[in-house]
């Protein structure tokens, strides 16, 4: 061992730059491979952190071939939690469809918004929720709750929050007898990769307790042991929920259940359940593992390139008596110490990005103690990974005679050289691929947050006021305070915010016999006005439609009229409520207030008097085009302050509200380009290794052709045609292989880019220019040196 490790050093001292490249090429390879692994293990467990989890199942009512996870009604739940002999205990899911606004301390209130979930009593006995103070007992009774115990810290830092108070600003409709909650149980946190990592969940009301029709919440059961998925929907099948649930015509919608852990992978919902991309992970795996075999194929490179000067070492050891075995062996073991030491300061590595807080975009908290089981698998793979590199060089090296070496200088073989060349043709081919695959991420993520809305969304600021702050009294003061400031153009006010969520309220609108389903937003009249939102037919609304009637009066956009052909001005039955008519004044251009990932292509109306009440939380403040931006900031919140002193509020352009929709994309872009990259330079280290070498080796051809009269670009060139070729030829290559790569992620997306030819030949020429431009910055000055000090040293 003492020899391994002197001939490791003297290695390390004596090519400084080349294996200082090597080491911190094989260093960042394992940190990627590590981070990019604790990714991909947060992917797989999800949703495995419940006691027996495959005993846990969601409920889900839609077209048998649809992945969408949809709401249902709250009476077919009931009906089936009744219903079901193969359940052992379940419980609704209900979301709190807007915030609800609460606070701690009566005497001093300071609200906060947050979104409760509410529950059967018995869903924390379905989930199988672990207790560190409390149990779900009270949730018998209507004002109690289950918060987790990092929840109970932050809201109670003194340790007091067991029987403390949650007190509700305004009103929930999930729990309308409740004014507080009392927290009776507080639970351990569920890992993140979890679908219920919720901190607050509250007992279910009365509300909706026997309606077949609104479709609201979800639920999850509990199967009893020795019950299968496929048992559980037979017995559903075998009851008449489904003949009883209200369905559009021509619907086959049909009540499954669905094992939990297929739910992240196989759905999609209104971003009340997470979801992920079985075809994302195969990509970063596939990077993970591609890095570490360009890392493996430099120290391949490396060690070979070293042959003609560790050569005579090797063979004089030979005559001293030394066998092939014994110094293959130590070779062997030098290259597994050289990546070990790279794996041991990738840790390091690692440990610094995770502590610097620099690594939140791969979407989740990494942890080298968490994930030890897959720090000490890359452990392990490092191993493996230097007896596969080291096995090939310590046999190269020790397969000459020692005469043949010992005579003089040894130059490189053909043999070796092609095999270099092979190495370096496969990086580049994957190089190539994954520049090509990050620029049509990159690409489809910027279409998608930069497509037409349909508005003006410049300029335009957001900002959400909940609980009694959204009262139409405050609501007034704020409108005429802010409508002072010459800055700001106009004041509008909706009860969605919309572009930040991925569905909205949704009612069928049945006219001539056929149903229209569209999403219904609640809107102060200036609503279009503000939001630059053109009319194309009929008239805007109007001031005084705000007045509550009978008569519904709205807006709709181009897609409503384009499938109803209901004429502007028109009277017609509001099909969701009875005893009800609407009136659409008139038609606004379509707009777009989900992400296209959502596949949910609805027409908007948007109606300035509903029959029920609903605040309007949510206010859009457009700022006049040519005005100072910070001066018009700060009058805004300044105004916020003074017309909302206990409510906390978040002022937002559109742009960065609209463009959390694709945080998850945008965070998938930043890894697959990052790891891309580092690979990519993992690949030209190597290059610029060996060319350190080359041009080592070839000091006497470089003397005698410049002194027949070659000039210096011939003798880059003649360095750097064959690297030039063999990115080309391996472009060509890698070409089909990286258009079938992105044909396949792009499956996902319902409107996808085109995959232009620019972006392969962008790759080609980048490819091609960082080549040329490593070997002209390591050969100039081999290629500039005075050739007769170049053949006096030979």
């Amino acid at each position: 061992m003492r020899t391994i490790l002197r001939n490791l050093f003297y290695t390390l001292r004596r090519f400084r730059l080349a294996s200082f490249l090597n080491l911190i090429g094989l260093s960042a390879a394992f940190a990627a491979f590590t981070v990019i692994m604790m990714k991909v293990n947060y992917e797989q467990e999800f949703d495995n952190c419940y006691p027996e989890p495959d005993r846990l199942v969601v409920l889900n009512y839609a077209e048998p071939e649809n992945r969408q996870l949809m709401t249902i009604p709250r009476g077919p739940i009931e009906y089936l939690l009744q219903q079901l002999p193969g359940i052992e205990c379940g419980s609704i899911y209900g979301p709190a469809w807007r915030p609800v606004s609460l606070y701690t301390d009566p005497e001093n209130k300071r609200c906060f918004a947050e979104h409760p979930w509410a529950v059967h009593p018995d869903f924390a006995r379905t989930l199988g929720l672990e207790f560190v103070a409390g149990n779900a007992d009270g949730m018998q009774h209507p004002e109690s709750a289950l918060v987790s115990e990092s929840y109970a810290r932050k809201l109670f830092p003194d340790g007091n929050a067991l029987g403390s108070y949650l007190y509700i600003d305004g009103s929930n409709w999930l729990t309308p007898d409740a004014n507080k909650y009392r927290i009776c149980g507080i639970f351990r946190d569920l890992p993140e990769n979890s679908q219920f990592k919720h901190d607050l969940y509250v007992p279910i009301g009365n509300t909706q307790k026997d309606d077949w029709g609104s479709q609201n919440y979800y639920a999850v059961f509990r199967m009893k042991p020795g019950v299968s998925t496929e048992e559980l929907n037979r017995q559903i099948a075998a009851t008449d929920v489904t003949a009883r649930t209200w369905h559009g015509e021509d619907s086959h919608r049909v009540f499954t259940v669905i094992p939990i852990r297929e739910v992240y992978y196989n759905y999609t919902s209104w971003g009340h359940f997470k979801s992920g991309s079985r075809s994302v992970i195969t990509l970063l795996t596939s990077i993970a593992f591609l890095i570490i075999v360009i890392a493996a194929i430099n120290l391949i490179n490396f060690s070979t390139a070293l042959a003609p000067m560790r050569m005579r070492s090797i063979n004089t050891q030979k005559v001293l008596g030394s066998n092939n075995g014994e110094l293959r062996r130590g070779l062997t073991a030098e290259s597994v110490c050289t990546v070990l030491l790279g794996w041991l300061l990738s840790l390091g590595i690692v440990e610094i990005l995770i502590r610097l807080k620099v690594l939140s975009f791969i979407g989740f908290t990494p942890s080298l103690l968490l994930y030890k089981e897959y720090v000490l698998l890359t452990g392990l793979i490092a191993v493996v990974v230097g007896l596969a590199a080291g096995l090939y060089p310590a046999w190269y090296m020790t397969s000459f005679p020692p005469a043949l070496v010992l005579k003089g200088n040894y130059a490189l073989s053909g043999k070796g050289r092609h095999l270099r060349q092979s190495l370096i043709g496969f990086q580049y081919i994957v190089s190539f691929a994954l520049m090509v695959t990050a620029g049509f991420i990159v690409l489809q993520n910027r279409y998608m947050r930069h497509r037409q809305l349909g508005f003006d969304k410049d300029l335009l600021l957001v900002t959400r006021l909940d609980g009694n702050a959204a009262t139409p009294q405050r609501l007034s003061t704020f409108d005429t305070k802010i409508k002072t400031f010459a800055e700001v153009d106009g004041v509008a006010y909706s009860d969605w915010t919309l572009g930040a969520e991925e569905g909205y309220s949704t009612y069928g609108i049945n006219y001539r016999n056929e149903e229209h389903s569209c999403f219904f937003i609640h809107v102060s009249p200036d609503f279009c006005r503000v939001m630059g939102i053109p009319t194309v037919m009929g008239n805007d609304l109007q001031p005084g439609d705000s007045a509550r009637s009978r008569l519904i009066q709205c807006v709709a956009t181009e897609s409503f009229y384009k499938s109803t052909q209901l004429p502007a001005g028109t009277v017609t039955d509001f099909t969701p409520w009875p005893h009800v008519q609407m009136q659409v004044r008139g038609y606004v251009s379509d707009v777009l207030f989900t992400s296209i990932k959502a596949d949910l292509d609805l027409p908007y109306l948007f109606c300035a008097n509903p029959v029920y009440t609903t605040p309007l939380s949510t206010a859009y403040i457009r700022i006049k085009a040519g005005s100072d931006i910070d001066q018009a900031l700060r009058h805004i919140r300044q105004t916020l302050d003074e017309c909302f002193p206990e409510y906390p509020t978040e002022l937002t352009f559109f742009d960065e509200l609209y463009g959390r929709l694709y945080q998850q994309e945008t965070d998938q872009q930043q890894l697959v380009t990052l790891f891309s990259l580092l690979a990519v330079i993992i690949s030209l280290v190597g290059v610029f290794g060996l060319v350190i070498f080359e041009a080592e080796h070839r000091r006497k051809e470089i003397g005698v052709r410049k002194v027949y009269g070659a000039t210096t670009v011939e003798i880059l060139w003649m360095f750097g045609r064959s690297y030039l070729t063999l990115s080309v030829v391996s472009s060509a290559i890698a070409a089909p292989i990286a258009w079938y790569a992105v044909r396949q992620w792009q499956e996902s997306f319902t409107e996808k880019v085109p995959l232009s030819p620019w972006v392969f030949a962008a790759a080609c020429l980048l490819l091609v220019a960082i080549t040329l431009l490593t070997i002209t910055i390591q050969n100039y000055r081999a290629a500039t040196a005075n050739p007769v000090l170049s053949l006096k040293a030979e």
